[in-house]
């Protein structure tokens, strides 16, 4: 079968976004690295917070980019390549209706990326959720109340 022409450079992408994914989960985390990694003294803070909510994922996982109130104004939004887009405003984007299955897309990466809708660049929390926690039936519960918290927020 001949290769695919893109797919070296898509799952190279696909590594680079999950391993700064994680970079970035274990910096917000409160580890504290020494040098060459190496961890100086008590536990690291968990990747899997216990909580299921929407809002409480939506602020560990997606908020240091997003910002808190989903307006991709987050601490490390201004060290982006792109400015994380503005989530509150997906509904009117989107002629008043929500597209509940494009976010869930989004999140989980089955979707083709857009420059309407956004790039490749946002980590893709599916397979990272899954790396973290193998429980699929909480993974997928983790990802709908995501996106249940972000229908939440939209601009009235």
């Amino acid at each position: 079968m001949a290769p695919q022409p893109g797919k070296g450079k898509q799952m190279r992408q696909s590594t680079r976004m999950i391993g700064g994914a994680l970079m970035t989960l274990a910096l917000m985390s409160g580890w504290d690295l020494g040098v060459a990694g190496q961890q100086r003294g008590g536990t690291p803070a968990q990747l899997v917070i216990p909580s299921m909510s929407g809002g409480d994922l939506f602020r560990f996982y997606c908020a240091s980019c997003h910002g808190r109130d989903g307006k991709g104004d987050g601490p490390v939004a201004a060290a982006l390549t792109r400015r994380p887009p503005d989530l509150t405003t997906i509904a009117m984007r989107n002629g008043g209706g929500f597209p509940t299955d494009q976010v869930e897309g989004f999140v989980t990466g089955n979707r083709v990326p857009t420059l309407a809708h956004g790039s490749a660049e946002m980590p893709v929390w599916g397979p990272i959720f899954w790396a973290l926690d193998p429980q699929d039936r909480m993974n997928r519960i983790r990802i709908e109340n995501v996106v249940a918290f972000v229908a939440s927020i939209q601009a009235k």
